[in-house]
């Protein structure tokens, strides 16, 4: 049987943003690239001890499915107005200098300050028309209660001590000193559209390499557009593996689900044991079960539907005669270990079952992109609301 522990193929995980990057050149069967090796769907499917053709039945119409979608997806102008509006501007409000000259816990005050150690000031120290919110955590401890009773236009020395568990190893534990002088005591209000300029685009979003108002704009339609797409590709993928597992007959090969279930529970028993808890402990705390018979319940009746869309999957590779190419199958591991800090592909490897393993995987998701690609798709009727 297989070794994988987890799937790479379920519906609407990263895995399929990879495959889109990674090998947007492959013709139907994924082997489009000019250089490196080609392994077949007979080799590819020698990772399993059965034949899948024995397991499953496809549907005679697979690659011409119908899907109504739930939206359109279009991006429009009003929606990224809404979104900067509602979700961006409420977090940087508009600061103005107030009459108020003595700061207390609560208030925002604007501070310049350079931080020393040794005498020497060090790399993200120092910081000028800086708007703190004094109590809110945001620095070292003893930072902000050390502004506490300061006057506008005080300058003062904090002598301070960063903890040992500071995630910066040259900085953690060691004293240092910060210089601060306090430029007023601020009164914030809110942003709009309507009220904010360029000025305050570099002051707020200079860091994500913004200074304009139109700056801005663009930024947030292009990151609605990868957002609505990724919603799009989702939608489409849950629909299409709906109409797969109800169209599809598959039998599990026998022991496949007792093996795979088992794999589940023995990771999460040594999961457990590195973080220091019982099984039951651990259980309980991430997945809200209290008993180990409830949780392999839930773990049996998860894997049995994963393994029907693997199984289904598989069979449309065979079907469809579907070949990788070595060069396309490396970039996306080489992607995939990047985005989840993989010390390497071994390690990868090892996480998914095995380079075999992952390599059908791959091969599957080829086939789950052409059945979508061929799909029909139409958008549901959008109420008023």
């Amino acid at each position: 049987m297989k070794k994988g522990i987890a799937m790479l193929l379920i519906c609407g995980m990263t895995v399929m943003t990879f495959m889109s990057g990674c090998s947007q050149d492959n013709g139907a069967d994924g082997s489009g690239s000019a250089e490196g090796e080609t392994i077949e769907a007979k080799t590819l499917l020698e990772s399993t001890d059965y034949d899948v053709k024995d397991y499953v039945t496809l549907m005679d119409d697979y690659m011409n499915l119908s899907v109504e979608l739930d939206s359109d997806y279009e991006v429009t102008e009003a929606a990224v107005n809404d979104y900067i509006e509602n979700s961006v501007l409420p977090y940087y409000p508009v600061y103005t200098k107030g009459d108020k000259t003595t700061v207390e816990s609560g208030d925002v005050v604007n501070i310049d300050y350079t931080g020393t150690l040794n005498g020497e000031e060090f790399d993200g120290g120092s910081a000028t028309g800086y708007n703190l919110t004094i109590g809110s955590g945001s620095f070292i401890d003893g930072f902000e209660d050390g502004l506490i009773g300061a006057n506008v236009g005080d300058s003062l020395d904090l002598n301070l001590t960063f903890p040992e568990d500071y995630p910066s190893e040259d900085m953690a534990g060691k004293d240092v000193v910060f210089h601060v002088t306090v430029n007023g005591i601020m009164n914030a209000s809110d942003a709009t559209l309507d009220t904010i300029d360029d000025a305050y685009v570099t002051q707020n979003f200079s860091a994500y390499g913004l200074s304009t108002v139109d700056d801005l704009n663009t930024y947030f339609t292009s990151a609605l557009t990868s957002q609505y797409e990724s919603e799009k590709q989702n939608d489409l993928q849950t629909k299409v593996m709906e109409q797969l597992v109800s169209g599809c007959t598959v039998e599990l090969p026998e022991g496949l689900l007792d093996e795979r279930t088992q794999q589940v529970i023995d990771q999460t028993q040594a999961a457990a044991e590195e973080a220091g808890v019982t099984y039951e402990e651990y259980i309980s705390t991430y997945y809200g079960y209290s008993t180990e018979d409830e949780f392999k319940t839930f773990v049996t009746e998860t894997l049995q539907e994963q393994l029907e869309q693997e199984l289904i999957l598989e069979a449309i590779v065979a079907d469809q005669d579907i070949s990788i190419n070595t060069v396309d199958f490396d970039n996306f591991v080489s992607n995939y270990v990047s985005y989840y800090g993989f010390d390497d592909a071994d390690a990868f490897y090892e996480a998914y079952g095995g380079e075999a393993f992952v390599q059908l995987s791959y091969a599957e998701n080829i086939a789950y992109q052409n059945v979508m690609d061929a799909a029909d798709t139409t958008v549901a009727e959008q109420s008023a609301e």
